[in-house]
């Protein structure tokens, strides 16, 4: 029964019915009471749908900022614990790059090492060979000017 008029109802009873109404029936109050009883039904319920609404809105406003709160956090701590992870890796192959730096740097010294030994003693020999030639040439040119 939406905003009928009287005339529509006392039709609409007249043909399913078989009952003739006039304006001034009584069931007509009736009627009228229930039409002014689902406005303000509706009213109300609008009114408390709005506020539900409301309170939805300001709920979900709410559980927003918890989530990207959540979120950041979750996010600062992955990332945290990314450089984290990321140092302990930087640290152990720094510490491996070291260590086989110096192992190269210690294999080059000793085979500069080694050569050196070589070139000292190439260099005595040299040493050695020029004092006896030297001597040589003295013992030659003593026998020579005698």
């Amino acid at each position: 029964m939406n905003d009928e008029s009287p005339d529509d109802l006392l039709q609409e009873i007249a043909v399913k019915h078989g009952v003739a109404l006039d304006r001034q029936d009584p069931i007509l109050i009736v009627q009228t009471l229930h039409m002014r009883l689902l406005a303000e039904s509706r009213r109300t319920q609008q009114a408390l749908l709005e506020d539900y609404r409301t309170t939805l809105d300001t709920l979900l406003d709410r559980w927003s900022e918890e989530t990207t709160t959540k979120a950041e956090r979750i996010v600062t701590a992955t990332l945290t614990a990314s450089t984290e992870t990321m140092k302990a890796q930087m640290a152990t192959h720094t510490t491996e790059m070291t260590r086989a730096i110096r192992k190269d740097v210690a294999e080059v010294l000793e085979q500069t090492e080694a050569r050196m030994r070589r070139a000292q003693t190439l260099g005595y020999v040299n040493l050695l060979a020029a004092v006896v030639t030297f001597s040589a040439a003295l013992v030659i040119y003593w026998i020579i000017r005698l």
